[in-house]
């Protein structure tokens, strides 16, 4: 079972470094702009995706100008301020909601990471609501059982992996704008 869940993982943050690079990129610029700009870059998540939150502002590498969204956080935002949130699923009803309610609190960027489900919409209006989307590519099990189920969820790694990406490309911007 490990080796089909490691090689499965595997295949997935490929596929996000292949695919998402441009979402990647946009966001990484985005937030670098915050950055300098002297805004906060705040960090929210639901469930298992508190995991990105605890990284961003707890981890090895804490996350420049990098704060945690709390209910107080929606009467301070900004326009230069941005917030990444980190979901489940990228139609997930509550992240959505709560992308749309910090749109109308500040015109502020809105980054939303999660898998996008096979049966969802592809062309979804979550463009509505989020600045710029990451797919984590995780949608369900990876490793299948006899009965046809499946175990091993990675939706917290996949979404670790896809902030990471964020962080270094961000850090990197950001490293060109201090020599400078």
């Amino acid at each position: 079972m490990l080796k089909i869940f490691s090689t499965q993982v595997s295949g997935l943050l490929k596929t996000i470094s292949d695919k998402e690079e441009q979402s990647i990129e946009e966001s990484s610029r985005l937030l670098a702009q915050t950055v300098l700009s002297e805004g906060t870059v705040y960090f929210k998540g639901f469930g298992e995706m508190d995991a990105v939150v605890s990284e961003a502002l707890s981890g090895e590498n804490k996350f420049r100008s990098g704060a945690e969204f709390t209910d107080d956080s929606t009467k301070k935002l900004l326009p230069v301020d941005s917030v990444v949130l980190a979901s489940r699923f990228l139609d997930d009803e509550e992240a959505l909601a709560f992308c749309k309610k910090v749109k109308e609190s500040a015109d502020c960027h809105v980054i939303l990471m999660g898998g996008r489900r096979k049966d969802a919409d592809s062309e979804s209006s979550n463009g509505a609501v989020a600045d710029i989307e990451i797919d984590t590519k995780a949608v369900r099990g990876l490793v299948p059982l006899d009965d046809g189920s499946r175990i091993g969820f990675p939706s917290g790694l996949t979404a670790l992996y896809a902030y990471y990406s964020v962080f270094l490309t961000t850090s990197e911007i950001l490293e060109e704008y201090d020599e400078e």
